[in-house]
């Protein structure tokens, strides 16, 4: 607590002593238990508040960093007391903060138990980003509480180890970035490193650390010449009132990152050695009654003016690499990071990147959007991108149900590294790396990414494929009746354009199925000389729609005229009674005028005329209980009730599905499958064929074996004009000594078992 103090030593009196109220709170809270390392838990509350006091946060951030766990952990200690004794704002952190405990606690105990654990991990990561949009303040904390718990993390098993270092790597550290804490995403990374690849990271700590004393002394000798350069310099000491020169470690992961990407060894990564110079420009002096936005505006020239003036004295004194200069101060990064980078090579011959940045910038850098409680008025454009990717989360919110989908959108949209750009009249937009002039065109709108025909990157014509580059200005060529490419969706990095495109498909290929579905019916219609426009009126399609699909939607009436799902005649029939009396009519003079010839099988179906055939998956025979399903284009298919299919087919298509039923006239012939079964015994075979010869039956085919378990089965295929004639011969079979069962089977020997 004594650190704690220190920090917030020159805070108002009134500010100590809340947070004085609180630790003590927190302490009598949480007095007795331990953590897993086997501290007093209270230590890492004051931890946590600690990180937050570095970073500048406010008084109720701190305090809600001391009372972060105490909602959850202890009983008896509630919301509403926190709001009592702390007041709204530390209770709206506090209760944020619990609840993404809550679900992260929650989806990791499940994802340990159960193989949905990745599904149940996302949903719970897509609540806790949901949760933390509500007040910034609870990232920053959360951000904190997970820096001290990684900085922990020895004193958890393994596999926990590895899972709270991948998310971390995966979701926290790409957080901090997006919020510009550098001093948290850089440890967040290394310490997830540490537990993710072990050998790697001991690797790089051994290799770095035998060359550490060498190292230091080229740094320490090129901070003492460079400090020489700068106070020997005329103009500089009217401009700034310090100077802060240090060497700057490079940190392992970032290393390892480098290493990774571009195919080099450690000996070829050039800023191994880094100095940073931070400059603190002295106060402005201006005429009385100058505006505030003004001198703002006057303060920050300055401020660049002062950099680039230093970076002139680096390359006057050392040598600069081509190629190796990035000015982030004219064009900031994504998250507000400015700073002036270029690498030189040293009098030793060694080379060295050099920062260059005002107290101000590094400030940001450092602590990102903590920094927004430091400079009031922070920065506009960082501040605006800030407020930017927090609006995109709650929009992937509702968007997006998928919770593995929403995280891969976050990952990929929001969290991922970014490119800002710049339209032809200079407004920047921030973009995931590796976008193209597609993205770029859908994020500006969708109309625009919907007629795109090409694009200019930097007065250049470039294929809609060209990956943007930071501080590319871009200009997109659009036609007015130009479309999509389906062909974009292979190079098209972010999810938003990705989604409106595929929408775009989806839409047309919905819009032609409804104007094919919309023809059939009025292509029907005007066939029976029937009045189109009359009977096709929203009111009678509604109903039509109600009487067959359950909607009250034409459009799904015409989808599933289109699908085939349903027939012209049947929607006729409803939006015309006159047309179904009429056909009922025909079929009644058709039937009465002329005796209908049998149908193949001796089947009719109710209120068709149309060929029939009866299906080989389930052979019906005269006497099955049957139905009939309307095929396309082949007449109606015949199956028993309980065929399997046409189970399936009753569930899934009912309105093609039909009744029928066997004709009364003369019988016909139908090939049935039999499997006699018996145990195996001398003359079994000989004795079923008697039996057939003795009923006058002549097996089309006959086979005959024995299972390992000694049962014999006899394959006979025969001819029966019904039910009640298969039923004679299997009795007759039956009377054989040792038959157990005479089983009728289906198509490809399946045993579609009639009673014994």
């Amino acid at each position: 607590m004594a650190e704690l103090r220190s920090l917030i030593a020159g805070r108002p009196p009134e500010d100590r002593e809340r947070v004085e109220r609180a630790y003590a709170f927190a302490r009598d809270a949480h007095a007795g238990v331990l953590r897993k390392s086997g501290e007093p838990y209270i230590t890492h509350p004051v931890a946590v508040a600690v990180i937050l006091a570095r970073l500048g946060m406010d008084t109720e951030s701190i305090m809600a960093g001391l009372l972060h766990d105490t909602v959850e952990d202890v009983d008896g200690v509630t919301f509403e007391i926190i709001e009592r004794e702390f007041g709204e704002g530390v209770r709206r952190i506090v209760e944020g903060e619990t609840k993404v405990s809550k679900l992260s606690k929650q989806g990791s105990q499940q994802a340990e138990v159960r193989d949905t654990g990745r599904d149940i991990q996302a949903e719970n990561l897509r609540q806790m980003l949901v949760a933390m949009t509500g007040d910034i303040r609870i990232i920053v904390v959360k951000l904190a509480d997970r820096l001290h718990n990684m900085r922990t993390l020895s004193a958890m098993k393994p596999e926990k180890q590895v899972r709270i270092a991948r998310e971390t790597m995966e979701i926290f550290a790409p957080l901090a970035h997006r919020l510009g804490i550098g001093q948290i995403k850089w440890e967040l990374e290394d310490l997830a490193f540490q537990y993710l690849q072990p050998d790697a990271y001991a690797y790089l700590q051994t290799r770095l650390r035998t060359r550490q004393e060498e190292r230091q002394q080229l740094i320490e000798e090129a901070v003492s010449q460079l400090r020489a350069a700068l106070e020997d310099d005329l103009e500089l000491p009217d401009w700034v009132s310090h100077i802060d020169i240090a060497g700057r470690s490079k940190h392992l992961w970032s290393i390892h990152n480098k290493m990774q990407k571009e195919g080099k060894s450690l000996e070829q990564i050039f800023d191994l050695l880094a100095i940073r110079v931070i400059l603190t420009p002295r106060e402005l002096q201006v005429p009385p009654g100058t505006d505030e936005g003004r001198r703002e505006r006057a303060e920050e020239t300055r401020e660049k003016r002062i950099c680039y003036h230093t970076v002139s004295i680096v390359h006057s004194m050392w040598t600069p690499l081509p190629g190796r200069f990035k000015d982030y101060i004219a064009v900031p990064k994504p998250n507000g990071y400015q700073s002036l980078h270029t690498t030189v090579i040293s009098q030793s011959g060694q080379p060295i990147e050099v920062q260059i940045r005002s107290l101000r910038m590094h400030e940001v850098a450092e602590y990102g959007v903590a920094a927004h409680w430091m400079y009031k008025q922070g920065s506009s454009l960082a501040q605006r991108d800030r407020e930017n990717w927090i609006a995109q989360l709650r929009e992937l919110q509702n968007e997006i149900n998928d919770a593995s989908d929403y995280m891969d959108a976050v990952k990929t949209d929001i969290l991922s590294q970014r490119v800002r750009v710049f339209t032809p009249k200079g407004l920047a937009i921030s973009l995931p790396a590796g976008s193209t002039p597609v993205d770029f065109a859908y994020h500006i709108h969708t109309r625009i990414g919907e007629t795109t025909v090409g694009a200019r990157v930097n007065g250049s014509i470039v294929p809609l494929s060209h990956r943007l580059q930071n501080g590319d200005m871009v200009e997109i060529v659009t036609a007015k009746n130009s479309k999509p490419n389906q062909g974009w969706l292979n190079f098209v990095v972010t999810r938003s354009a990705r989604a409106k495109i595929r929408h775009y498909f989806r839409q047309q290929e919905r819009d032609e199925a409804l104007e094919r579905g919309h023809d059939l019916l009025e292509r029907y219609l005007r066939k029976r000389h029937l009045p189109v426009r009359q009977l096709m009126r929203t009111k009678l399609l509604e109903d039509a729609t109600q009487k067959l699909l359950g909607t009250r939607n034409p459009d799904d009436l015409y989808l599933a005229l289109h699908a085939g799902k349903l027939t012209p005649s049947v929607v006729g029939r409803l939006l015309s009674p006159s047309l179904a009396q009429e056909q009922a009519n025909a079929q009644a003079r058709r039937a009465a005028s002329a005796p209908r010839p049998p149908a193949p099988g001796g089947v009719y179906v109710e209120g068709l005329s149309t060929v029939t055939k009866l299906a080989n998956c389930c052979t019906p025979i005269r006497g099955d209980q049957i139905m009939g399903y309307l095929t396309r284009g082949r007449g109606v298919s015949i199956h028993r009730l309980d065929c399997p299919n046409m189970i399936r087919l009753l569930k899934d298509e009912p309105e093609r599905c039909v009744a029928a039923s066997w004709d009364s006239g003369t019988p016909g012939g139908t090939i049935v499958d039999l499997d006699v079964v018996a145990p195996d015994r001398q003359g079994l075979l000989a004795d079923v064929l008697g039996v057939l010869s003795a009923e006058k039956r002549s097996p089309m085919k006959i086979e005959a074996g024995v299972g390992a378990d000694g049962v014999a089965h006899i394959l006979l295929r025969l001819a029966v004009t019904g039910q009640a004639d298969l039923e004679a011969v299997r009795g007759a079979i039956r009377q054989v000594p040792g038959i157990t069962d005479v089983v009728r089977l289906g198509k490809n020997g399946g045993r579609g078992r009639a009673s014994a």
